[in-house]
């Protein structure tokens, strides 16, 4: 008797769904479909690969050990079918765009999705510059970027801005070789447009201090460097904090919130920025 092996993309992306939203009402709703759907949809897979899939757990459904490794391979061929779909779906955008990122959002996840945009959509020529934030806003306002991914303060979002991540921006120094923070403030920096420079500056401005530049560096892995081995204390995400680094909690300013964005320059076409926008949007946005 053969066993009928084949696992359809409907099936594995009911599969998929639930167990990102944790169940299959959840999953129904995403779907468009009904709970019995999905659950035909579930049951058909595990008959098919002759063992169980998921089990039910406190917070929702959690894969078995077969369900992990059908999952990786679903997530595959999920994607890969959805761009084969759509680079067969003829796409007419047409022109150049001009994108610049700081580093932060310049990383294999953007490449990834901008390779996936270039594939989809191979009349659009992409040019991408990597800078800091404060010179991509230079740019974007002197028309030589389209789009600009960079950081801001929250307070400082404008209505249309694509909201990619929020994070904390913390006071950090050397593990090994802590200051005694006075009126003049050794600091490590990437260079004077450096967004985190100026955020410094200004709130120590508040307190009557100011910053003495001890280390300019372009790279965050240099900057990170240079704090670690005591040439002075520095601003960075939290999500950066690395061993032989640690908060300075008490004696210096507290940062409004930051949030990364996306901002247009108002001059692609509508239906390029747009699908530019969205691709960005369904890959990039989340909670750092």
């Amino acid at each position: 008797m053969v066993i009928d092996m084949r696992l359809d993309i409907d099936s594995l992306r009911a599969f998929k769904t639930v167990l990102e939203l944790g169940g299959v009402t959840r999953a129904a709703h995403k779907l468009n479909l009904t709970q019995s759907a999905i659950s035909h949809k579930l049951a058909r897979l595990e008959e098919r690969i002759g063992r169980p899939i998921l089990l039910k757990g406190s917070s929702g459904f959690v894969p078995t050990s077969e369900g992990r490794s059908l999952l990786s391979y679903a997530e595959r061929l999920i994607a890969l079918h959805d761009e084969a779909a759509a680079h067969f779906r003829s796409s007419e955008l047409a022109g150049e765009v001009r994108l610049g990122a700081t580093e932060d959002a310049a990383s294999e996840w953007l490449a990834a999705v901008l390779g996936r945009f270039r594939r989809l959509h191979p009349r659009v020529s992409l040019r991408i510059r990597v800078a800091q934030s404060l010179v991509l806003e230079q740019w974007l306002r002197s028309g030589e970027l389209d789009l600009a991914m960079m950081q801001i303060f929250v307070h400082d979002k404008e209505p249309h801005d694509l909201e990619l991540w929020r994070e904390d921006l913390i006071w950090v120094q050397s593990t090994d070789h802590p200051f005694t923070l006075e009126s003049s403030i050794p600091f490590v920096s990437f260079d004077e447009n450096c967004f985190y420079r100026r955020a410094a500056q200004e709130a120590l401005a508040v307190t009557g201090r100011s910053l003495n530049i001890v280390l300019e560096c372009p790279s965050r892995d240099g900057v990170t460097a240079g704090i670690r081995h005591g040439l002075g204390v520095g601003v960075i995400a939290r999500r950066h904090l690395e061993p032989g680094l640690m908060e300075i909690e008490h004696s210096l300013p507290a940062f409004p919130q930051i949030c990364h964005i996306a901002r247009s320059g108002k001059r692609l076409t509508a239906d390029l920025e747009k699908t530019l926008m969205e691709a960005v949007c369904q890959e990039m946005v989340h909670g750092m």
